[in-house]
């Protein structure tokens, strides 16, 4: 990897997003990856970041809609965002090998990438291309229709890539640019923008037609028979998801879901990833790690209960959460094994003493962070190897869990509870575990939800607990109070 200083030279045309000398830097950039890919004989990445005013991350992802790749993260309570759209270079891998293979090609991309930071940009910032995508919860599970498009794995460097923090917004250009390509053609292209009538974020609510993809007492039976064989020693702790299809009348107007949910839940991730005519997209509590500057930030999450009606019922169940043995032990779980991965690739792990409580607008959990030092040569994407899947996700020990889940669930997961983010070119980055989920084609949507089972579970609470957590989606989806 390499950063040039390049000097603008002259402006031939402008893109709806820049301003002249802006457009000249890309130009500039273009011809120097061009001049790079001619001596190398193969393509260079090519990257430019500049400061652009400030928008609303959801009108940028609505102004870039008409793109088959579709990438949307935002963390409200954070003044967070990233949107992108476009691809100009994707990774894909498959197996139990597909984090480290991801790794590899992502430090074969950055090798003789032309990174080029704006001059007016600070220099501490973290400019350059940015890989966005995620991972299929199982990657020996068979691949079904439902989830085409979405592999064992992919991550994206995306044409035009808008970034947002409390205090600075920019705009990242990418492009593979080969020995024959024409880099003026390549400067002159335009950038969409979203019109003021397409990033009205405002829809009717509309109600849905829901329908549990397998029955009610069939799921209950399986949690019923997973109790009974954590009871007779076979394993710890299971986690069996199920889903739901849910049908409305008119197509899901997605930018509105996102400003339903970051309105809802402004401390969770709310992401989009779109492939062609089909999103999945959710509002997820569950960090899966997080690194900034080489330290290493990850919690256990595990264990709910619905929130109140008034303050003191909402302390009430908060304390009896905090208090129940069946919870406290599935999060005992989670955070002994999230402990253990962690020092493989970290040093100084640190963990909180005692568990405490997120509360979400419908739900509160039990949460422990940890942190520690990656270690030399390692990047977050050996961490989020090592960790999924978490118990929180899949269950302990995690081989005997998960031929539970391949036996006994009998549907696709697919990226749902699956590694999801984006890391930079300095190392920097961040994966949540995408849960609270829906994958959308039109007017239909199939909408995923999980329960830890262990020892003491109740199949009917369970199925409650499930419900409780598909209502995040279907309350946003349907725009219901």
């Amino acid at each position: 990897m390499s950063t040039l200083i390049i000097k603008p030279t002259g402006a031939r045309g402008m893109g709806s997003w820049l301003a002249a000398p802006q457009q000249q830097l890309w130009r500039a950039a273009l011809h120097a990856g061009q001049q790079r890919a001619l001596e190398l004989g193969l393509p260079v990445l090519v990257s430019v970041t500049l400061p652009v005013a400030p928008r609303d991350p959801v009108a940028v992802y609505t102004g870039w809609q008409a793109e088959v790749d579709g990438f949307f993260w935002e963390q409200p309570a954070r003044q967070f965002a990233l949107v992108g759209a476009g691809s100009a270079a994707a990774i894909q891998a498959n197996g139990d090998a597909r984090f480290a293979a991801t790794s590899a090609q992502w430090r074969t991309l950055l090798r003789h990438a032309v990174i080029v930071a704006a001059p007016e940009l600070p220099a501490t910032g973290a400019h350059g291309p940015i890989l966005c995508g995620g991972f299929a919860f199982d990657s020996h599970h068979p691949h079904t229709p439902l989830w085409h498009g979405y592999p064992a794995s992919r991550l994206n460097v995306a044409r035009w890539l808008y970034a947002a923090t409390a205090d600075r917004a920019t705009l990242t250009l990418n492009h593979l640019v080969g020995p024959d390509d024409d880099p003026d053609a390549l400067a002159d292209a335009p950038i969409p923008l979203a019109t003021p009538a397409e990033a009205t974020l405002d829809a009717a609510p509309q109600p849905l037609a829901v329908q549990d993809l397998r029955p009610a007492d069939e799921w209950m039976g399986l949690v019923g028979q997973t109790a009974r064989m954590i009871r007779a020693g076979a394993f710890q702790k299971v986690v069996l998801a199920r889903a739901v299809a849910a049908q409305a009348a008119q197509p899901f107007p997605l930018p509105v879901v996102l400003d339903r949910l970051r309105a809802t839940y402004p401390a969770a991730y709310i992401f989009a990833v779109r492939r062609g005519t089909v999103t999945f997209i959710g509002a997820t509590p569950e960090q899966l790690a997080r690194v900034e500057q080489g330290r290493v930030q990850t919690m256990a999450l595990a264990g709910s209960a619905p929130r109140g009606m008034t303050p003191a019922e909402d302390d009430q169940i908060g304390a009896a959460l905090l208090a129940s043995v069946k919870n406290r032990g599935e999060h005992a779980i989670v955070a002994e094994t999230i402990t253990a991965a962690l020092t493989l690739h970290c040093r100084q792990v640190q963990i909180s003493d005692q568990p405490h409580l997120l509360k979400l607008s419908n739900v509160q959990h039990l949460q422990t962070p940890l942190s520690g030092d990656l270690l030399p040569n390692r990047s977050i994407l050996d961490v989020i190897g090592e960790l999924h899947p978490t118990p929180a996700v899949g269950g302990a020990p995690r081989e005997a869990a998960l031929a539970v889940i391949r036996a006994g669930e009998e549907m696709d997961r697919g990226w749902y509870a699956a590694p999801l983010g984006w890391l930079d070119a300095a190392g920097n980055g961040e994966f949540a575990v995408a849960l609270r989920s829906a994958l959308v084609a039109g007017n239909h949507a199939t909408l995923f939800a999980g329960c830890g089972i262990v020892s003491d579970s109740d199949p009917a609470s369970e199925y409650a607990e499930s419900r409780l957590k598909l209502n995040v989606m279907l309350r946003a989806l349907s725009g219901a109070e």
